[in-house]
């Protein structure tokens, strides 16, 4: 957190920026001189606007280069400064479009056969496609329903959230398995993929929860986000559901630090597969360079680049 700090040395007023963060269980003081006498509370805002973003390009990262990091703050940057133009009912309309983008490709991923127009009567018109099943048309209301989730949900990422989100995601669909890990082992169809047995399932849910406590001030947003999601996929914990339950959680955490929300497309689901078992591994750099991607195309999709 950054914060303006005044201090009077000399009779002089002093204006610096403090940055606090807790690395190791220790915390952490950075400072930076701002000038003396008054300064603005736009100035102010401005300053500290800079000083954060330089703060977030100098973090040390295993997987992401300094020219990926300042390419992503630059996203980021246009992103909030374009959404900040549109007016209440321009905003609704982007989010309208952009969640029903969301739901129809996260569901279109995991084997879905609603189309694009098919979610947009569930979800927005309230109507019933004919020909789809009940199952197919509360995960569509599911998925909007747990963006809505996010979207109000004030608390921080820990093991109550996963479970909740999971709950909403399988609600009316596999009643007796929403909000519950898996008992059994898990498998993929068509895929070598290995996961760990039912019984560790619990204990590295709640490991992953600390994980997440030690290194969000340590990572970039956008890799915390991506690796979590990851980490999280690859323990595979629910009988239904891991892989939306996974990217819903790395936009959760990419909206908390103020980053535009992830829409990997169904288009993409060979190469997106591809790198999270690359990810699975332990290789998170497929996964990132692929995320970047995806996240200006998506940029480029709704005109705000």
């Amino acid at each position: 957190m950054v914060y303006h700090e005044i201090r009077i040395k000399n009779g002089k007023r002093q204006n610096y920026l403090v940055y606090n963060s807790r690395e190791n269980e220790k915390w952490v003081k950075k400072n930076k001189f701002l000038g003396y006498g008054n300064i603005s509370k736009e100035k102010i805002k401005e300053l500290k606007r800079e000083f954060e973003k330089e703060l977030i390009i100098n973090m040390p990262s295993e997987n992401l280069m300094k020219e990926q990091i300042i390419e992503i703050e630059n996203l980021k940057q246009i992103y909030n400064k374009n959404i900040k133009k549109l007016n209440q009912e321009e905003f609704k309309i982007f989010e309208r479009s952009f969640f029903t983008e969301l739901t129809y490709d996260s569901n279109a991923i995991e084997g879905s056969s609603l189309s694009l127009e098919d979610t947009n009567l569930i979800i927005n018109e309230g109507l019933v496609p004919k020909g789809k099943t009940l199952r197919e048309i509360n995960e569509a209301k599911n998925h909007i329903n747990a963006i809505n989730f996010i979207n109000t949900y004030k608390g921080d990422l820990n093991e109550s959230f996963i479970l909740n989100l999971h709950f909403i995601i399988l609600k009316n669909i596999s009643e007796n398995f929403a909000g519950r890990y898996r008992e059994t082992s898990a498998r993929i169809f068509g895929s070598d993929a290995k996961f760990p047995d039912a019984s560790k399932v619990p204990q590295l849910v709640k490991n992953l929860a600390y994980w997440y406590k030690l290194n969000k001030n340590k990572l970039h947003p956008l890799e915390l986000a991506i690796v979590f999601s990851n980490k999280f996929v690859s323990i595979h914990p629910f009988i239904d559901g891991n892989g939306r339950i996974s990217r819903l959680i790395m936009n959760f955490l990419l909206k908390k630090k103020n980053y535009p929300w992830i829409n990997i497309y169904m288009k993409q689901r060979f190469e997106y597969l591809k790198a999270v078992r690359q990810a699975n591994n332990e290789n998170y750099r497929p996964i990132l360079i692929f995320c970047i991607k995806t996240l200006k195309e998506n940029l480029k999709e709704f005109n705000l680049t």
